[in-house]
């Protein structure tokens, strides 16, 4: 059983005892400034252990880990060796986009250091000596006196200073904050979708990492921006030898826009499966060889329901919104969790930096918060609407997590003692990211 280290009041200074609703990206990287800095928490998780559902597949990190190394712990574990999704293989996080002949992306390398880590990989780091209190599902949340009481589902209650909703995208704190129903906020996509995962092993697991080591998106038709094939690897076996893969056939639905409401998802498994590789049938064999080795068994209960939303304005109080909860994106810039630990990044600094108790001090933190926020995630969500619908339109303008794509060769990968290992002729290895 690891250590768990409780945070503690630092010697002198105000620190607030913050409530965090929601052990996600958001709350993790929160917890964590909070636990460097002395400021006592306490932090809600509503599932009842960190594996009681799924947690997404994997997740490209970029921009933000500089910044998420220097405001953590110092006993923090080994970033790459811990959550990198291809470890224990010699390769790279490489992310491709193809455009009938064309192989753009973008790959690992000094100037553009990405990594690509498991989703519950990830999770369990940024849960390092952090004490989870889970099966907590908030209830209602007032306030009482100067303090903020958060009362759960299953009769328990926590008291502190200030409350924060990092609990995703179906928020009970925002719905406190607003006043409103979610349902009035979130955004409906019209994209319907049949979700997949399947392991591959030796040469076909070798096959399918050329196509990319980490995420590809292949377009089902060329008339219809909605229509694509996402595929992507999940996490390596510990021998080298295997891979559990992730697959998503998404098409344009403008009921399930108007309705919330995936109609696919009615339909037995085996049928689902069916009707995705009949939609992938005209496709390169090698596109569709992800699906033609996925049993019915592998089709998720439900496909991918998209929504977004952006918040355009917060109230002020002792309750304060981060992450899916003020910014839902879609998942085509891969960035909805890099600004969830940005928000939590900034807002953990400015709370870290409080002097005083009153409200008027905890509101210009605030206000300095959102000011930052608010903008930049609505500028986040947009992007990520308009790049689903325009990047097969002009692939000059795309860009992946600020760099344009560039062209990238086929690559041949071959199956050794060692795991998957790069045999192709004239192409530099890729570059190592570095100081993860």
């Amino acid at each position: 059983m690891k250590e768990v280290i409780e945070p503690t009041m630092a010697e002198s200074g105000y620190k607030p005892k913050v409530l965090i609703v929601g052990a996600g990206l958001g709350g993790l990287t929160f917890a964590q400034v909070f636990r460097k800095n002395g400021v006592p928490f306490e932090i809600f998780e509503r599932d009842e252990h960190e594996v009681a559902r799924a947690q997404g597949w994997s997740l490209t990190m970029h921009s933000v880990l500089d910044e998420l190394f220097k405001a953590f712990p110092d006993d923090m574990p080994n970033f790459k060796e811990s959550v990198h999704h291809l470890n224990p293989l010699n390769l790279e996080t490489q992310v491709v986009f193809y455009f009938h002949n064309d192989r753009l992306g973008t790959e690992s390398s000094p100037s553009t250091p990405t990594l690509r880590a498991n989703r519950l990989l990830l999770r369990k780091w940024l849960a390092t000596n952090i004490n989870v209190q889970y099966g907590r599902v908030a209830k209602n949340i007032e306030r009482v006196g100067d303090k903020m009481v958060v009362t759960f589902t299953n009769g328990t209650t926590a008291t502190g200073d200030l409350v924060v909703g990092a609990d995703g995208a179906n928020s009970i704190v925002r719905e406190h904050v607003l006043g409103r129903p979610n349902k009035e906020v979130l955004r409906p996509v019209p994209i319907s979708s049949i979700t997949g995962e399947t392991k591959l092993s030796g040469e076909l697991f070798a096959k399918q990492l050329e196509i990319a080591h980490s995420m590809a998106i292949i377009p089902i038709t060329t008339g219809d921006a909605w229509n694509n094939l996402f595929m992507g690897l999940t996490k390596v076996s510990p021998d080298g030898q295997s891979g559990e893969f992730f697959w998503v056939v998404s098409w344009h639905d403008p009921l399930a826009q108007q309705t919330g409401r995936i109609a696919v998802n009615t339909l037995p498994r085996d049928e689902r499966l069916e009707i995705a590789k009949k939609m992938t049938a005209h496709m390169d064999p090698k596109f569709r060889r992800v699906l033609e080795e996925t049993t019915a068994e592998g089709i998720r209960d439900i496909g991918w329901v998209p929504t977004d939303c952006h918040l355009d304005a917060v109230p002020l109080g002792r309750t304060a919104l981060l992450g899916d909860a003020v910014h839902l994106m879609m998942p085509y810039k891969a960035e909805g969790g890099i600004h969830a630990m940005r928000d939590a990044l900034h807002l953990g600094k400015l709370i870290t930096e409080l002097e005083t108790p009153d409200d008027a001090a905890l509101y210009r933190a605030l206000s300095a918060f959102y000011a930052e926020m608010l903008p930049r995630g609505a500028e986040a969500v947009e992007l990520s609407r308009y790049f689903q619908q325009n990047f097969r339109k002009d692939k000059a303008g795309v860009r992946a997590w600020g760099h344009p794509v560039r062209s990238l060769p086929d690559e041949r990968l071959e199956i050794g003692p060692e795991g998957v290992r790069s045999i192709t002729k004239g192409i530099c290895k890729l570059d190592l990211v570095p100081s993860i």
